[in-house]
């Protein structure tokens, strides 16, 4: 008898429950708890959601800076291409051709050595044609391709590569530009005969041996040395040009007018 009261006792329980779920789920009334319960609920998908919108929003602000960044490169570019034009303007008594820069020796011991450009014999471009870029002479041409060109630059190690050199409003004072310091990015101008040179004062080609033309910007003197025996100076030049960032070029192709 105790057996089966027990069992009534706990189907009045489960009835007792069935109902209180019915009467949750079809009427408004409320239980101990239930407030609660659906603010934790409704809490979280509350940062959920906030959490998905702070994604987008970071999403959008990357997109955002990127293309800023993209736009201030394009800017930066075009300014750059339109002082490229407008050097080559000055040049115009050289048959200048602009060119690109197409490769460049990732190795540091050969960063300063050559660049290679997009122009070559198709483009009429020859052996000993100066390069420069719109801030100054970088290089001549020591090698052409139908599609390309080397050019090796001022600051190559090179010893036989040797350019004479002059200093601008000096008669009969030239040496030769042949050495690179690369500690501190000057060149070096050698065998001056004058020792009368002073820090500022610029240097520019010489055009003697008539292979680049006269008065292109090599630099400036920031300092000047006797040689080991005195008998001539040295003369430590900062370039004009950037020897680290070469992008745009001019070849002036002296010789091969139209």
């Amino acid at each position: 008898m105790r057996f089966f009261s027990l069992r009534f006792l706990l189907l009045l329980v489960c009835i007792a429950v069935l109902a209180v779920m019915l009467l949750y789920y079809f009427t408004n009334i409320t239980i101990p708890g239930q407030q609660s319960v659906s603010n934790i609920v409704q809490n979280v998908k509350d940062m959920a959601s906030i959490e998905k919108e702070n994604k987008v929003l970071k999403a959008k602000l990357e997109e955002q800076k990127t293309l800023s960044v993209q736009q201030l490169e394009l800017k930066r570019e075009n300014k750059n291409l339109q002082t490229v034009v407008d050097k080559t303007k000055e040049v115009q008594q050289y048959n200048p051709l602009q060119a690109s820069v197409m490769h460049r020796d990732a190795d540091p011991a050969n960063w300063y050595e050559t660049v290679i450009i997009d122009k070559g014999s198709k483009d009429n471009v020859q052996e000993n044609m100066a390069v420069m870029t719109k801030d100054g002479l970088i290089g001549k041409i020591t090698q052409v391709k139908p599609t390309l060109s080397e050019v090796k630059l001022l600051s190559s190690k090179d010893k036989r590569y040797r350019i004479s050199a002059a200093i601008q409003g000096k008669k009969n004072v030239n040496g030769i530009l042949n050495g690179f310091d690369p500690s501190n990015k000057y060149l070096m101008v050698r065998d001056i005969l004058n020792k009368n040179l002073k820090k500022g004062e610029k240097v520019v080609t010489s055009g003697l041996g008539e292979i680049l033309p006269p008065n292109l910007d090599i630099g400036t003197i920031v300092k000047v040395k006797p040689d080991p025996y005195g008998l001539t100076s040295i003369a430590y030049i900062k370039p004009t040009a950037d020897f680290y960032d070469i992008n745009q070029v001019i070849i002036l192709r002296t010789g091969n007018k139209k």
